[in-house]
């Protein structure tokens, strides 16, 4: 069935960036930050990495396709299996290239950056990565 690689993802590991670009809005569990388009304080479980519309998006570690679906907030949004309950999500995709079911390694190409939703309008174009561990966010940054 293709290439299947252990995933192992653990706390000592780092995740490659999916792509090159500025951080727009941090990962903050602990305090709210500003959300511009919302006009509101809160939590960021992701992080959201400022970028242009068609800027390949690869992956950040080994990991299995779980998810494909569309979300009225982060648009196109893949979820990958990383190993020992670790999840990545990426968001506002488009041309997405894996499918549920496949295996992809670090680097490889998931799809590209779409255009915002209405919830991110202000912010502009950019990737949503969140990382989280049993269901609870990490910081994808380290």
């Amino acid at each position: 069935r293709g290439f299947q690689p252990e995933l192992n993802l653990n706390e000592d590991s780092t995740l490659v960036m999916p792509l090159v670009g500025d951080i727009l809005l941090n990962y903050s569990a602990d305090k709210s930050i500003y959300f511009p388009t919302l006009k509101q304080y809160k939590v960021n479980p992701a992080v959201m990495i400022a970028t242009a519309e068609g800027t390949s998006v690869s992956a950040g570690a080994d990991g299995l396709v779980k998810r494909i679906y569309d979300s009225p907030v982060t648009g196109k949004t893949i979820v990958m299996d990383l190993g020992n309950g670790y999840e990545l999500t990426y968001g506002q995709l488009k041309d997405v290239s894996v499918s549920e079911g496949s295996y992809v390694k670090t680097g490889d190409i998931l799809g590209e950056v779409g255009s915002p939703t209405r919830y991110f309008s202000v912010e502009g174009t950019h990737l949503y990565m969140k990382l989280t561990k049993e269901g609870v966010p990490q910081n994808p940054l380290g």
